[in-house]
């Protein structure tokens, strides 16, 4: 028995798009068609102006009738087009039911597994709705997943007309995205084929890249997935392993693994380096399709981070597509990537110079107001947010607000995001309370159309409490700190380095507000995540060590807290990194618990490794250095080494006039102690000139003379000694 001939050779060019962060969002398939029917339809409704004839070759003619109308775009006479005849094919296969006593089955195509229909999810369970905002699937760039995106249409008798009719009447709903109505059709396409044993490999594949479709674009990846393998058993024992069927099968496959809310990359590239390598063999090195793959393994390049990787990707994409393209909407999807990939990379110049290419093409593709044109300008001014060059990043950043607000509404991821970046231009130039305001409305956008678990309210969440704690408005902070940890314990389990990061976060604020006992439970909670994250000898654990040992000094549990500060030390060290204020703040602190006990020796040895480290890591004159000579003074002092204390409390004070200023109270807190040294040497005219300037500057700050600390005044009688004046005569 014949079957239909049913073409399949060109490919509709409306995929799915680029990443979150890539491109762009037409629905595929705008008609300027009036469709009334609003769904409230159905196939079997009573159709008006049936033929006379009603023969298969009536049917096939509608058939393709209805096809040429969805090329065209024209929905709704497609739809009637299509009913039509579907309705007169149901009227000849009826008739010829009833004439027929016995109908010899043709094998329909089938795997080891049983009925096709059978393994796959036709109808999932409901999807919730944090689940269906995972991604957002656009549909105006190619990715290869509507590998049959024309109609099928026939051009002989047989009994698959009615499989091939409700294929095309589903098309016409999935272009529309009208997804439920389209599903219900491509199953009652691929039963037709089951029920009357019709052997058509080409019909039914069809059937199931679509259906794999949809559910891709419904968010439903993991049944996407589960019916593209199918089509790939299918396509394998039908066309051949190495045929174009099977290339497509391995293309959507690397698709949907790559976009997954948790993908698997590894998966992704062998599936699409499997296509590209089928489709080279077959179409050669420059057709469109190896193009497309290319385009795919560059994005699953991108989101490993192999920025390189993906640069040479999407330089063979963009050689093929503008090739066979010009300068096509998927031309300038590959631009995009390509400047993300070099912006990523720090090649700035080149990033913004592919960036405003893109612009320039969407503009022309899409007009002013796109989502599109949204996303770019917000890269633009993130690589001069980079630049320093402030004004025209926030220019850059209003301007994609201005057009997303047009395009996409107020409620939108994107303008999230959009915020989000103006906020942390705020906070870079300092202005903490407009980087708040901004912070906030981000959140209330992400909060609204995001699930609650979405990374990004995380982020804004930290970026909010990050500011009130450097406002010194703990308890502010310590409220949405705390939120974070909720919503990371709950949807981020796995990603420990974030939750030990809060965790640490929280133990300082709680440090700081007097909560000594909490902040130690926190802490400690994160020092237990990033040992087992990196084991012991990390950066992260000494840090977190060195945060222990603070609150423990708080506590007054000076044993202890030395026993952790040295543990602390032992591993920086360990690491061999460089001198850093971190390594000096430990060793600062160890010398100070010595100090503290008064093993001054000991305490010596430590000021001295930090001045040597602070001088290192943070030059000859910053601030910190000048409180370890002060201190170092300090110790020789006590121990009465005079020469050695002046000489480190000039030194001291050296460095507080250039970092403080000659008037400030430290520099007279330390001519205080130099005053006193001199007293000690019997060196009158130094004493009077130290105590008289730090007199000066105490007054000059408001402050009393009590703060002017004389050591022995009563020995060296320093008291007025004139009498009273005689009373009045």
């Amino acid at each position: 028995m014949s079957g239909f001939i049913t073409t399949t050779l060109k490919r509709d060019r409306s995929g799915v798009t680029e990443s979150d962060s890539s491109c762009c969002s037409l629905s595929s398939g705008c008609s300027n068609d009036v469709d009334h029917d609003h769904d409230h339809d159905n196939d079997n409704d009573r159709m008006m102006g049936l033929p006379g004839d009603e023969s298969p070759q009536v049917a096939a003619s509608l058939n393709n009738e209805g096809v040429l109308l969805i090329e065209q775009k024209q929905y709704f006479a497609a739809k009637h087009s299509l009913k039509t005849a579907l309705r007169v094919a149901e009227k000849d296969r009826l008739t010829k039911q009833r004439s027929v006593a016995v109908a010899v089955p043709v094998p329909v195509p089938m795997i080891a597994a049983g009925p096709i229909s059978s393994m796959i999810a036709l109808t999932p369970a409901p999807v919730s709705r944090a689940a269906k905002k995972l991604y957002r699937h656009r549909s105006e760039y190619d990715e290869g997943i509507d590998f049959f995106g024309d109609g099928l249409r026939l051009y002989d008798s047989s009994r698959n007309v009615d499989a091939t009719i409700l294929y095309n009447l589903g098309r016409v709903y999935h272009v529309r995205s009208k997804y439920e109505r389209a599903l219900a059709l491509y199953r009652k396409s691929l039963t037709s084929l089951e029920q009357w044993q019709v052997c058509d490999a080409t019909t039914m594949l069809a059937i199931l890249f679509s259906i794999a479709q949809v559910q891709y674009l419904k968010n439903e990846h993991g049944d996407s997935l589960k019916t593209y393998d199918v089509a790939l058993s299918l396509a394998t024992d039908c066309f051949g392993c190495e045929s174009l069927e099977v290339a497509a099968c391995w293309n959507c496959i690397g698709v949907v693994k790559y976009i997954m809310p948790f993908g698997e990359s590894d998966q992704a590239l062998e599936a699409l380096h499997t296509s590209l390598k089928l489709r080279k063999f077959t179409l050669g090195e420059t057709h469109l399709d190896i193009g497309t793959t290319w385009n795919n393994i560059g994005r699953v390049h991108f989101q490993r981070a192999d920025y390189s990787e993906a640069m040479d990707a999407y330089k063979n994409a963009l050689r093929i597509r503008r090739a066979v393209l010009g300068e096509s909407v998927d031309v300038a999807a590959t631009i995009f990537n390509m400047g993300q990939a070099h912006h990523q990379l720090g090649e700035r110049t080149e990033a913004m110079a592919l960036y405003k290419e893109f612009l320039g093409m969407a503009k022309i593709h899409f007009g002013e107001y796109y989502r599109d044109i949204a996303i770019v300008m917000t890269c633009i001014g993130q690589v001069q947010h980079e630049e320093k060059s402030y004004q025209n990043s926030m220019e850059a950043f209003q301007e994609a607000l201005r057009v997303g607000r047009t395009a996409l509404g107020p409620l939108h991821p994107e303008i999230a995001i959009t915020l989000n970046k103006v906020g942390n231009l705020y906070y870079e130039t300092g202005d903490l309370d407009a980087a708040l305001q901004v912070y906030q409305q981000g959140l209330t956008v992400e909060q609204t159309v995001l699930e609650a678990g979405n990374a990004n309210v995380v982020v804004t969440l930290t970026n909010i409490a990050e500011i009130h704690k450097q406002r010194s408005e703990f308890d502010k902070a310590l409220d949405y700190y705390s939120k974070v940890l909720v919503l990371q314990r709950k949807y981020m389990a796995e990603s420990g380095q974030e939750i030990a990061n809060t965790l640490s976060s929280i133990g300082f604020v709680r440090h700081q507000i007097g909560d000594y006992s909490g902040a130690l439970e926190f802490n400690q909670e994160c020092l237990r995540i990033r040992r087992e994250l990196n084991d012991d000898m990390d950066e992260d654990v000494a840090v977190t060590l060195t945060h222990i040992a603070l609150v423990l000094l708080k506590m007054n549990m000076y044993e202890i807290a030395l026993e952790v500060l040295m543990e602390s030390y032992r591993i920086r060290t360990s690491l061999q990194t460089d001198d850093t204020r971190d390594i000096a703040f430990t060793l600062y602190n160890i010398a100070m618990i010595y100090h503290h006990r008064g093993s001054y020796e000991h305490a010596l040895i430590f000021y001295r490794e930090t001045a040597r480290v602070e001088q290192s890591a943070l030059g000859s004159a910053h601030r910190d250095l000048g409180i370890t000579f002060y201190n170092i003074g300090q110790i020789h002092y006590q121990r009465g080494e005079m020469e050695l204390a002046l000489e480190n409390f000039a030194r001291a004070l050296e460095i507080e006039r250039e970092c403080l200023g000659e008037d400030h109270p430290t520099c007279a807190r330390t001519l205080n102690e130099i005053g006193n040294i001199e007293l000690q040497r019997g060196n009158v005219l130094k004493v009077m000139e130290c105590f008289t300037e730090a007199l000066r500057i105490y007054r000059r700050a408001g402050m009393d003379d009590s703060h002017l600390v004389i050591y022995g005044r009563k020995l060296f009688r320093f008291e007025v000694v004139q009498p009273n004046a005689a009373a009045a005569a």
